[in-house]
């Protein structure tokens, strides 16, 4: 990684900085506010992930289990693992997050960050499914909604062609 580290607003309430940027890994600092709303049920088909917790909590659901990670514990998340994660704590949670290997994750999180600022987003900053449609179709190697592949497919093709109405590549 060269020049100043990067930062993207994932969501109103997730902030990552990038920490190394390698082909190899991705690591963040990455922060949760309080109180936070739970992201969509994800997963990513070719990459690990690993968190190392810092400061508060997060709620996890983990292939269909919940459970809370906290302060000085550690989670990793197998590639092809359902799962999601978000801040029901008092106070900011903050990680260490790395994803192996990197592949176009950066970028990925670079076109939500810059899509947030032009695009619609819900009351908690989380852009709309028309307003995303066309970065996770262009990301489905990092991202993937946990729904069915086919079902996953129609809803991104039907939700693209509204986003292209509306001008959103």
């Amino acid at each position: 990684m060269s020049g100043a580290p990067e930062t993207f607003q994932l969501t109103g309430s997730e902030t990552l900085t990038v920490t190394i940027d390698t082909p190899e890994v991705l690591e963040v600092e990455a922060r949760w506010n309080a109180g936070a709303k739970p992201p969509p049920p994800h997963l990513h088909p070719s990459q690990d992930e690993r968190f190392v917790i810092h400061e508060g909590e997060l709620t996890v659901e983990l292939d269909g289990d919940t459970r809370t990670v906290r302060a000085g514990e550690t989670l990793d998340i197998p590639r092809g693992t359902p799962h999601r994660m978000w801040n029901t704590g008092a106070t900011t949670a903050r990680a260490t997050w790395q994803t192996t290997p990197a592949l176009r994750t950066a970028e990925f999180w670079r076109a939500m960050d810059a899509a947030r600022r032009s695009r619609p987003t819900n009351a908690d900053g989380v852009l709309t499914a028309v307003a995303a449609a066309p970065i996770l179709k262009r990301h489905r190697a990092e991202f993937q909604l946990a729904v069915p592949a086919p079902l996953e497919r129609t809803a991104l093709a039907v939700l693209g062609a509204a986003a292209r109405v509306k001008g959103y590549k």
